[in-house]
């Protein structure tokens, strides 16, 4: 099998399974405020618990890591794609910023009655505090 001649990286990954969510969760910085809620893990522990796992062995090339928690009680399928998409984008946008990090996002009831803009400026606010606690953390 011939391997194709773009090698770009990925910039952006997802968490695939509950056992990452749970490294995030345990050993991650949360950011709380009114229809979201932040996790965040600097990629290297990320990987460093991940090893920790003998059966798991899960090759990261991505920058960044994203999860998503968004519950059925939140809105349809639909409106939970779009909250996706518009969180991905903003991730996107401001990647190299926050490159380095694995972010769990868990979204509340009353998420879909924001629009981008107040969204971007929260998860941009919400982001900003959780690397400057762990920059924090880290130095003490």
């Amino acid at each position: 099998m011939q391997q194709s001649t773009n090698t770009k990286h990925k910039k952006i990954d997802t968490l695939k399974n509950s056992y990452e969510f749970d490294i995030v969760f345990k050993n991650g910085l949360r950011f709380n405020k009114d229809f979201m809620a932040i996790y965040a893990m600097p990629l290297r522990d990320f990987i460093f618990h991940l090893r920790k796992k003998k059966q798991y062995n899960r090759f990261i090339e991505s920058k960044m890591l994203l999860g998503f928690s968004i519950n059925k009680k939140v809105a349809k399928a639909c409106k939970r794609n779009l909250i996706r998409r518009r969180i991905k984008a903003v991730m996107q946008e401001y990647g190299t910023k926050y490159r380095g990090y694995a972010f769990v996002f868990i979204c509340r009831k009353g998420i879909s009655d924001y629009d981008f803009i107040a969204l971007k400026k929260h998860i941009l606010y919400s982001t900003k505090k959780l690397t400057q606690a762990r920059n924090i953390t880290e130095n003490k």
